[in-house]
């Protein structure tokens, strides 16, 4: 009885000691500055239904997954705040290929243009993402994404936004293709005159030459008859 008493106390106490270190590892996830994947994490909670809080680790780590920044609730500290500010730019970042600063103002809670600035610099040293800015006309322009940071259900408007661009690389490359196929026919037909026009002043060259000593003998006959 003894022997299994101490088995049900040992086994409730690994419980507990999992149970902790997970909350643990989603207390340094949501700090951490190289961590962006919570999707495991947000499973591993729905799988412990004993975790300490669950609803409100569930509803933290769904946001995070989802990049849902407007509508979190639940009060977090600046590095966490940040990066679930980031979580948003990179959900929204992975449907479009270019953003305005006021779609990322009202989706990542930024209020001045100097914070979006200051969110974009922190993903890009993140390593979260790649792009120009361009402060003037207060846009973004995205160049590349972490993969890292995507979950499953986030895949197929990247393969979207990824086609998209492909289409719209094809479609320049025609069109440059025609522009230095229309220079190469200008240049030929630019060389063709110009050999031509070589060809027929080497030729007026050659019969003035010819025609020279003729007229220097006539010029000589009118000379003497003068004479």
């Amino acid at each position: 009885a003894e022997y299994g008493e101490f088995q049900t106390f040992q086994h409730y106490f690994k419980q507990i000691n999992l149970r902790m270190e997970l909350e643990h590892r989603i207390r340094t996830a949501l700090t951490s500055d190289t961590c962006y994947q919570f999707s495991d994490l947000l499973s591993e909670v729905k799988e412990s239904p004993a975790v300490p809080d669950r609803d409100r680790w569930l509803e933290i780590l769904n946001c995070f997954v989802t990049g849902q920044y407007r509508t979190f609730s639940p009060p977090l500290d600046r590095s966490a705040r940040e990066k679930l500010q980031a979580m948003a730019i990179l959900k929204l970042s992975s449907e479009n290929t270019a953003l305005g600063y006021s779609e990322i103002e009202r989706v990542c809670g930024c209020e001045t243009d100097r914070e979006v600035e200051a969110l974009l610099i922190r993903c890009i040293q993140a390593g979260l993402l790649q792009c120009k800015i361009d402060e003037i006309n207060r846009r973004v322009f995205l160049h590349q994404l972490s993969t890292s940071a995507y979950h499953v259900q986030d895949c197929g408007k990247l393969l979207e936004a990824l086609q998209s661009w492909a289409n719209d690389n094809a479609s320049v490359m025609e069109e440059i293709r025609d522009h230095v196929s229309e220079a190469t026919g200008n240049l030929a037909k630019a060389k063709t005159e110009r050999e031509e026009f070589k060809r027929n002043l080497d030729s007026a060259k050659a019969s003035l030459k010819k025609e020279k000593p003729q007229r220097e003998v006539s010029s000589s006959k009118v000379r003497k008859r003068l004479a």
